[in-house]
């Protein structure tokens, strides 16, 4: 009899054990799987975080044609090789769209005297007037141009030397697009005494794409002075917000169309400033030019994203119009530039 109520407690305490050691092996099992479920969260988020930090504003760039060194009369035009130079690597950059130029003044219609029918006067700073959605405008002028000579057999040592030595200085000038504000100049110098010809020898060292061009003392000068720019304007424009402008307003919807879209980089939910610009604002009691001058309206955020615009809602504000300023509430900037802007020469960030 004790030998049965002996077994029977025993019986019970495995019972008891065996289910202790199951709830023990669920708890453990429930553990695992949130532990999982928490890790994969964590993946997607940081993914998600991963993804959303690789898509960087691309800014809109013109450039204009560089005006050529005083008294020159070559067979062809130095200021245009350095824009289509400038051209060429800018497009190259991760954060610029270029925008193209159309000289209105010389395509438009002219008065008798030869002057743009819209009557603008030049832009101080040697700018063409001309309309333009690019956030900064590139031109200048070339204040020192001599290139390399071909060496005749009478020449001296010395002036053999020189026939082989190109040499050049550029005025170079930045400004923003929708006020054609003056933001900046510099002015950079270049010599070479790399080369196998002068430039423009033949038809081909005027070809950019050659490799005649290439071995052109002045087309080497050219070339390094060219790049000496890029990492600068590069690093300003991965610095500053987006500007773009108010193409559509449709009040009915309470939406308006702005000309920003996937090819800057930007996506639904992004969120910009509205401003309207008073260019050129004058000191009422000194009449003189003291800035452009922004007033903010709104704010809009994105909610449909097409190849070269986008639909914005309205958020707050309002009285917009068509060519408004609009501008990005974050810079979203290319990391790799942002990490090696700090060596590079900086340009003024004034506004707009």
């Amino acid at each position: 009899m004790y030998d049965k109520l002996f077994y029977s407690l025993c019986f019970s305490r495995n019972i008891e054990v065996t289910l202790n050691q199951i709830y023990a092996d669920i708890m453990k099992s429930r553990i695992a799987v949130f532990m999982l479920i928490a890790s994969l969260l964590m993946m997607a988020t940081h993914h998600s975080d991963a993804s959303a930090a690789s898509i960087s504003y691309k800014k809109k760039v013109q450039v204009q044609p560089f005006q050529n060194p005083p008294g020159w009369v070559g067979t062809y035009k130095p200021g245009v090789l350095v824009s289509d130079l400038l051209k060429q690597k800018l497009i190259q950059q991760e954060n610029v769209i270029l925008v193209r130029f159309i000289d209105q003044e010389s395509h438009g219609a002219k008065d008798k005297k030869g002057n743009a029918v819209n009557g603008k006067p030049p832009v101080s700073g040697g700018m063409a007037h001309n309309s333009s959605p690019a956030q900064i405008i590139i031109s200048g002028e070339i204040v020192k141009y001599r290139p390399a000579l071909p060496v005749n057999l009478e020449s001296t040592k010395s002036e053999k030397r020189l026939s082989r030595t190109a040499e050049v200085q550029i005025e170079f000038k930045v400004f923003q697009g929708q006020t054609k504000r003056f933001v900046t100049g510099f002015v950079l110098s270049e010599k070479s005494r790399e080369g196998e010809f002068p430039l423009g020898y033949s038809q081909s060292s005027l070809n950019l794409g050659s490799p005649d061009f290439r071995k052109t003392f002045m087309g080497r000068a050219l070339s390094r002075i060219t790049d000496r720019v890029i990492p600068t304007i590069v690093a300003y424009l991965n610095r500053v917000p987006l500007d773009g402008q108010v193409i559509v307003v449709e009040k009915a919807k309470e939406q308006m169309i702005i000309n920003l879209g996937q090819k800057s980089g930007v996506e639904i939910r992004d969120e910009f400033i509205v401003y309207s610009v008073d260019v050129n604002f004058s000191d009422p009691l000194y009449k003189e030019d003291i800035g452009d001058r922004l007033t903010k309206l709104g704010v809009v955020r994105v909610i449909n994203v097409q190849e070269g615009f986008s639909e914005a809602v309205i958020m707050a504000g309002g009285n917009f119009v068509k060519g408004n300023l609009v501008r990005s509430k974050k810079s979203k900037p290319l990391p790799k530039v942002l990490k090696n802007s700090k060596k590079l020469a900086t340009i003024s960030t004034s506004s707009p």
